[in-house]
């Protein structure tokens, strides 16, 4: 019996049908495994690629903010390219564009034309807040007796970008 079992298994040289679909069937499970790990690894190194956007488009905004005077400038001829804001160029798309004259007035200041380009403009958003700052401490000490001293003003602003549901 035990010879002609080996006689009966030794003779066989084809794959089976259930062979073949059991060997499917496993190989369609490391395949979904695999790809559902590659996948979850996409989604989160595609986060910094949204943040590192999000962070480069607020130091280009405040690049070209450092270049606006603190006072209205609508009677400079120097700043006439930049008399609408940060949003009023004419290269701007329409439903994004705000004209603005006083990119540091006081208040909330929106900049959603400056927004990264992979953010979804209906899902995210891009402001500044500008807010009158002081400095606490004079530059001198009271050893130095410095007469006439006034006190150092400027202005903090805050940006604010939402994009695509992250935050910065």
């Amino acid at each position: 019996m035990v010879q002609f079992l080996k006689r009966v298994l030794t003779k066989k040289k084809g794959v089976t049908i259930l062979e073949g679909l059991i060997a499917l069937g496993l190989l369609a499970l490391v395949a979904a495994g695999t790809f559902g790990v590659l996948l979850s690894v996409a989604r989160k190194s595609g986060a910094p690629d949204i943040r590192e956007e999000m962070v480069l488009a607020v130091e280009r905004a405040n690049d070209l903010l450092q270049m606006y005077p603190s006072e209205d400038m609508s009677d400079s001829k120097l700043y006439e390219q930049y008399a609408n804001g940060m949003c009023g160029g004419s290269l701007i798309p329409s439903d994004v564009r705000i004209s603005d004259s006083a990119p540091l007035s006081l208040g909330t200041h929106n900049i959603k034309c400056m927004l990264p380009p992979l953010c979804d403009y209906s899902n995210s958003s891009f402001t500044y807040t500008v807010e009158k700052f002081s400095f606490t401490t004079p530059p001198y000490s009271a050893d130095n007796m410095v007469t006439g001293y006034s006190e150092p003003k400027g202005h903090q602003v805050t940006f604010n970008i939402t994009c695509n549901g992250f935050t910065l």
